[in-house]
């Protein structure tokens, strides 16, 4: 059935404003954004891991889940990328993994080639726009509503955006169909029969998520036992967190003095890259305070990720392997938290896990979609 006239041209409006809404946003805001949205998709849905989860490559402002993807394939998952097969035809999704064949697709995205068809257990999706009953605006194309219909059983399908995308109603027709959580950077919210509301409890979050999916036939990935059911950290083992933790920042940031080297000065690039590099070694300097804090004598060692990085030839080889080393951070961080005591510490290292996860999205930006 055709869509009434007067609701297709208030939804191409709509889609007008709201893109020039999104690609408005400063980009030091964007990036806080996203970085929210990306702690609450893997703290939500520790249940991806081990599945097969579809993503869209950001475009036009859109969040970035390429993180979530990343540390989603870290626990098992396999990634795809949609691919259009045909104009009025189903996405097709194909696996994707950093260094995968890709073509330009659509709107100039990459599109894998030649790598095996996968059925998403999960799809993330970035509305243009979305409303109080978890419906998605898209960009008209029809793509993602042909796609989810052709789908049995649904996917578990988690909406992406930010809140200056939600309006009232979408106005939803017989062909729309809606999303079971939209995540924004306040939180992650249930489309349930009442509407969106929003769930503060991940553990929650994880239980409808893992519930949606047995309902409907497709695997839930059980995790590991969080770590926050074992003891709290002594002083003696949290100084050895720290210590090997600034071994790490410090080779990170003789990394990265070195790396600048592959870039002209001042050119947008090298600025960022420069950023990263003051951003280790004031983590180094934070862990010291820490570590002498607790009366112990910071370490004056070097990791040995500094000698592996520098025998790297090739830029965009070495700036893939310094993203290997911020994700070994990132994780080190993200898997010791629990066991931390309240405290100075433990908040100065959740902020030391998140700026890893911008720094490592930076260096994506900056090697280009063909990673």
């Amino acid at each position: 059935m055709a869509m009434p006239a007067e609701v297709a041209e208030w939804r191409r409006q709509q889609r007008t404003e709201l893109l020039a809404r999104r690609e408005a946003i400063p980009a030091q805001q964007h990036r806080a954004w996203n970085e929210a949205i990306t702690r609450h998709l893997i703290e939500g849905f520790p249940c991806l891991g081990g599945l097969a989860v579809g993503f869209c490559w950001p475009y036009r402002g859109e969040p970035d889940p390429r993180f979530a993807i990343r540390h989603w394939r870290d626990q098992g998952a396999r990634a795809a990328l949609p691919v259009v097969v045909a104009k009025q035809a189903p996405l097709e999704f194909r696996a994707w993994w950093p260094g995968a064949a890709t073509e330009a697709g659509v709107f100039g995205l990459p599109m894998p080639q030649g790598t095996a068809v996968i059925r998403p257990d999960a799809i993330i999706i970035p509305p243009v726009g979305f409303d109080a009953q978890g419906y998605r605006l898209g960009y008209g194309g029809g793509y993602f509503d042909r796609t989810l219909a052709s789908m049995t059983p649904q996917p578990l399908k988690i909406g992406v955006a930010f809140e200056i995308s939600r309006i009232a109603t979408i106005h939803p027709q017989p062909h729309d169909i809606a999303l079971d959580f939209i995540v924004t950077e306040r939180g992650i919210h249930h489309a349930g029969a009442a509407g969106l509301a929003l769930i503060d409890d991940r553990a929650s979050v994880h239980a409808i998520g893992a519930r949606l999916l047995g309902e409907r036939g497709l695997p839930a990935h059980a995790p590991a036992a969080a770590a926050g059911d074992e003891s709290l950290m002594s002083r003696d083992e949290l100084v050895a967190l720290l210590n090997t933790l600034l071994e790490a920042e410090r080779a990170g940031a003789k990394v990265i003095a070195a790396f600048l080297d592959d870039y002209e000065p001042e050119t947008e690039a090298w600025l960022e890259l420069r950023r990263v590099q003051r951003d280790e070694a004031n983590n180094c300097a934070i862990l010291m305070r820490l570590i002498e804090g607790l009366g112990a004598l910071p370490s004056k060692a070097t990791g040995e990720f500094l000698a592996k990085a520098l025998a790297v030839q090739g830029r965009a080889e070495r700036l893939s392997f310094l993203n290997r080393g911020q994700g070994w951070v990132a994780r080190t961080l993200r898997n010791h938290l629990p066991r931390i005591p309240a405290g100075e510490a433990r908040v100065a290292l959740q902020e030391m896990h998140d700026s890893h996860l911008a720094n490592i999205a930076a260096c994506d930006v900056l090697l280009g979609p063909d990673r």
